[in-house]
């Protein structure tokens, strides 16, 4: 089945540095390039321009100037981005009702609790990109 997006554009929207900065990298190792944003803000300039292009778009659920849910809703309405958007979040867990909402209704594909392992990401990462939707990965550079 081809995917929709045939980029490996991957969007950070995280309000940490240290969180933006791990999951570069961890999304960098297994073939993906990524751009991070500290803000929502930020995040929908940068989609206005490139969310075409965009396969995939992580989102922190709590971000200084905007609620990431409300980001979500803003990325479909006032964006060309069409990837799928996880969101993040160390404030929700996935049996509130907010994030059963969202994932029912389906403004997110997924969502992941902080502190969240590297191996949860990328099994998170995957199963989206097997349904046929998101960023395609390349190979992993050898020594990765």
């Amino acid at each position: 089945m081809p995917l929709k997006h045939d980029s490996r554009l991957v969007l950070v929207v995280d309000d940490e540095p240290g969180v933006c900065w791990s999951l570069s990298m961890l999304l960098g190792a297994h073939g993906f390039d990524v751009v991070t944003m500290l803000n929502g803000e930020a995040a929908l300039g940068w989609l206005r321009v490139h969310g075409a292009k965009c396969g995939l778009v992580l989102i922190d659920a709590k971000l200084p100037d905007i609620e990431g849910f409300d980001l979500a809703a803003r990325i479909r309405g006032e964006t060309r981005c069409t990837a799928p958007l996880i969101m993040v979040s160390g404030y929700f867990y996935d049996d509130d009702r907010l994030v059963q909402d969202a994932l029912h209704s389906g403004l997110i594909a997924a969502f992941l609790t902080k502190p969240f392992k590297h191996v949860e990401m990328l099994k998170t990462v995957n199963a989206l990109l097997s349904r046929g939707g998101g960023a395609t990965p390349r190979e992993p550079a050898p020594g990765r």
